[in-house]
């Protein structure tokens, strides 16, 4: 153990607390959004110049097909708003409950049982430091590597979004699929945060409760299987000790800051990621140690409970819900002309011909204007 650690573990008020949530807010700024790239068409197949064609007509024979598409998405963005809206009556409902039972009452006896078990989870990790001085490296040799590979596959699966050059409509496709996929699971995300604040009272009151019967678990097992505890403790009962609690204030209110080091959360930093919690609610992208314990409603006052919901919904999960409506509209869109293009190839052999696009009277003089007879390129071509 070095010196910085025996000193912080004699403390009882560290110099640097471990993180704590983000206060509630809604300063947000606007989601990036995401422009496709331009799919170039090709360069069009112009008759020889000394061809007078007549002008052919702007729209082709599936112009009443791309209507129909442009209809399909609107009717589409339309269904989308309807279940938005349906969606939005059942939260509303759920916070009007859940705001009546995260009363001041039940917000004072919660945090009273957090900073009670915040003292004795600070006051049990001296003991599993002293007991195990190498915990860090248990964790960094055992654990994060485990972490660190599920880190790469994400890289491997996703890193640098959707490509940005297109040569053709399944390119483009490509680029609208993953486009999609990643607005749908950043929507899925922050469903996943609002659902966690859906009743914070009896939620956090559950966090309480199994962190209290770890803690014991712990502390049982610390003098035979002190090494299986690094685990418990520093990947399972401070990360979610931490979710639950109070924000972080300025300047830290004793009451409410927490009396864990900093320096028992730093460790496995290939997982690393950078969140989103202007609304309070960290909304991710999380990294691994996060998910494993997932996203997790913390002791706010509850006089700004309504305020973090109506952040989320307003300024992340409204727009997040309109853009994956928007990317699946689009994507169907270049599906529909994917398939259009596609059977007008595979049917033209037995579907083409080309007879009835010449007209029964031709003028080749209208055709073929001869003024002085020189035309080289004519003449060539009929030698």
């Amino acid at each position: 153990m070095n010196d910085h650690s025996r000193r912080q573990d004699c403390l009882s008020s560290p110099e640097h607390p471990a993180p704590q949530p983000n206060p509630p807010g809604d300063q947000c700024q606007d989601v990036p959004s995401t422009t496709p790239p331009e799919l170039t068409p090709p360069d069009p197949c112009l008759p020889p110049a000394w061809c007078h064609c007549p002008t052919p007509p702007n729209t082709g024979p599936n112009c009443l097909q791309i209507l129909i598409d442009a209809q399909e998405q609107k009717i589409a963005l339309s269904a989308k708003a309807a279940e938005l809206k349906k969606d939005l009556l059942a939260r509303q409902s759920q916070a009007d409950k859940a705001s009546a039972a995260y009363n001041q009452a039940a917000y004072d006896d919660l945090l009273k049982k957090w900073q009670d078990l915040d003292g004795k989870i600070a006051d049990l990790i001296r003991k599993v430091v002293c007991a195990v001085p190498c915990w860090r490296c248990v964790i960094e040799c055992y654990v994060c590597p485990l972490l660190n590979d599920l880190h790469n596959s994400e890289i491997w699966l996703y890193k640098g979004g959707p490509c940005s050059d297109v040569h053709n409509l399944y390119d483009l496709r490509y680029w609208y699929d993953r486009d999609l996929d990643e607005k749908q699971r950043r929507l899925d995300r922050i469903k996943k945060v609002l659902d966690a604040w859906g009743d914070p009272a009896k939620t956090i009151a559950a966090r309480l409760a199994d962190n209290l019967t770890l803690y014991n678990s712990i502390s049982n097992a610390l003098g035979s299987d002190a090494t299986r505890s690094i685990y418990d403790l520093f990947l399972r009962l401070i990360p979610m000790h931490l979710a639950i609690a109070p924000p972080t204030t300025m300047p830290p209110v004793p009451e409410t800051t927490t009396k864990i080091d900093e320096l028992y959360t730093i460790f496995c930093e290939c997982d690393s990621a950078t969140g989103d919690d202007c609304c309070g609610p960290d909304i991710g992208p999380w990294s691994f140690r996060e998910r494993l314990i997932g996203p997790q409603p913390y002791l706010i006052d509850p006089a700004d409970y309504y305020k973090v919901i109506c952040c989320l919904v307003d300024k992340r999960y409204r727009p997040a819900n309109d853009a994956v409506a928007a990317a699946a509209a689009a994507l169907a869109a270049v599906d529909a002309e994917i398939t259009r293009r596609k059977m007008q190839i595979d049917n033209f052999p037995k579907g083409f011909d080309g007879r009835g696009a010449i007209p029964s009277v031709v003028d080749c003089c209208k055709l073929e204007p001869d003024d002085d007879g020189s035309n080289d390129s004519k003449s060539s071509y009929r030698r």
